[in-house]
């Protein structure tokens, strides 16, 4: 096992901040690159317990960190060389046309009508703080210095903050299946085959991923680098501007929650005493979890708070014993996450090495106030035609080592796919694009097999929407001393 330098990797790699609740996005221009520079200068070195949060701390007050488009990265003056040595999806962008068909951003997801994202923003500027009221303070203490050095602040994005039963705006608990890295301070047991700790390599540059091999990584030339900033790639022919970096993904969406319940009390078909219990059992269906945490494969009849927070199941044994009845193969976490089977690989070893190809940390947090606060299916429902004026959603953000092996193909051949797991036109009933008849490329059903006849529910409305996203580099320490202080080319 290689050991992370922690002191020089960011820390939302290592830690999702769950002591830290609060938080607030800035997404920011580079209007003088000259102080922006400087601004980013003492953000490396300053010692007022606001600097960039290093992986090797655990902050039980305020966290911090950026990161850089590549519009961004040629604003602050790195070499365009070295721009454009980057993975080509963040030098072409998440809206570049091919890119946005690929990923399913048409329709009402298409960049054109997105309120942030088509002119992209140059930098991001993460703040995670203990409670409300430190965030607005060093939020407010941040925008006063950006604001002098060179920045504008295009947008802001706030985040509701955490919530001790883990729920997202839908009332599903969340977050439970964040991959274990190598080196990281969270605990696995290496006799359970999925939980088994994942190469760092997967998610920092620098290591060696699940490949048994180094994600290709940025470079510097080396007479760019004169004051010695970044170290030597292997071969010693340049600068690995990379290592200890990693890429973020960040997409921005709104959730339907009236129109979620409404349709799960309209159309459900489980079985079930009452409206709401029905309801439940096929939002169930759609998740893969019941509301409280506890997944299909290990409950498949009720929710069990007992398994609220397992992990370590997998599907395999479930669907030789039970044709997946339990949990259908297009739940929304079995898209996210096959674990070790995958109806293209015929062995369960080849799924779980297949799958481990393709994983992300994700860190995103919710937006808006919740439908209802007590996240009681029947307070959902009593409210599914009520006038809803909030505006909710997810922050998401991962991080991959690769984009496009792991975010993109993710989102393109498993969660949007209407052919995954051999079906035909089911997509994401969560998260997917939902295309109704007459589109060639039907994806508004879903199917849950059960006996003696499967359900097929169709004509599945799109209950997120797509309205921003970005992809950003997230350096390492040296990089971003570099990014710092490279001089403006002449």
């Amino acid at each position: 096992m290689e050991t992370l330098a922690k002191p020089e990797i960011q820390g939302l790699i290592v830690r999702g901040y769950g002591r830290l609740p609060s938080a607030q996005f800035l997404l920011l221009e580079v209007r003088d690159a000259v102080l922006a520079r400087g601004y980013l200068q003492r953000l490396c070195e300053r010692g007022d317990g606001i600097s960039v949060t290093t992986a090797n701390v655990s902050p039980d007050d305020v966290a911090l960190h950026v990161a850089f488009t590549a519009p961004g990265l040629v604003q602050l003056g790195v070499p365009a060389s070295a721009v454009e040595s980057f993975a080509r999806e963040l030098v072409e962008g998440m809206d570049e046309p091919t890119r946005a068909m690929s990923l399913g951003d048409q329709g009402v997801n298409d960049p054109e009508h997105w309120t942030w994202g088509r002119e992209k923003p140059h930098v991001l500027l993460l703040i995670y703080a203990k409670d409300e009221l430190m965030l607005a303070e060093r939020v407010d203490r941040e925008r006063t210095a950006l604001e002098a050095s060179g920045f504008h602040v295009i947008v802001a994005k706030h985040t509701a903050p955490l919530r001790a039963d883990q729920k997202e705006h839908f009332g599903w608990k969340d977050g439970l299946s964040t991959p274990i890295m190598e080196g990281s301070e969270r605990a696995a047991d290496p006799h359970e085959v999925w939980t088994f700790p994942f190469r760092a390599g997967e998610f920092v540059l620098g290591y060696r991923n699940e490949y048994e091999a180094y994600s290709e990584s940025p470079t510097v030339a080396l007479d760019d680098d004169p004051q010695g900033h970044l170290p030597l790639t292997s071969d010693g022919t340049a600068k690995d501007l990379g290592r200890n970096g990693t890429y973020l993904v960040y997409r921005e969406m709104t959730q339907d929650v009236p129109g979620f319940w409404k349709y799960l009390a309209t159309n459900s078909r489980e079985p079930g005493d009452d409206e709401v219990t029905r309801a439940i059992a096929l939002g169930s269906k759609m998740v893969g979890r019941w509301p409280g945490g506890a997944p299909l494969v290990a409950s498949p009849s009720h929710d069990d708070p007992a398994l609220s927070n397992i992990n370590d199941f997998t599907y395999h044994d479930e669907d030789q014993h039970h044709r997946s009845t339990a949990c259908p193969f297009g739940a929304h976490i079995r898209r996210a996450n096959p674990r070790d089977q995958l109806p293209s690989e015929h062995d369960r070893d080849d799924s779980i090495e297949m799958v481990r190809k393709h994983q992300m940390i994700r860190r995103g947090r919710v937006f808006g106030p919740p439908l209802a606060d007590s996240m009681d299916p029947r307070d959902f429902l009593a409210k599914r035609d009520e006038p809803d004026l909030g505006v909710r959603g997810l922050h998401f953000i991962c991080l991959v080592g690769h984009i496009g092996r792991q975010f993109e193909f993710v989102q393109r051949a498993w969660i949007n796919s209407p052919n995954f797991a051999a079906m035909f036109r089911d997509a994401d009933p969560i998260i997917g694009v939902h295309r109704p008849p007459p589109d060639p490329n039907v994806s508004d059903e879903f199917t849950c097999p059960a006996e003696p006849l499967r359900r097929k529910y169709k004509g599945m409305p799109q209950f997120t929407r797509l309205v921003g996203g970005a992809y950003f580099f997230l350096p390492g320490m040296r990089a971003l001393r570099f990014i710092a202080r490279h001089p403006l080319p002449l």
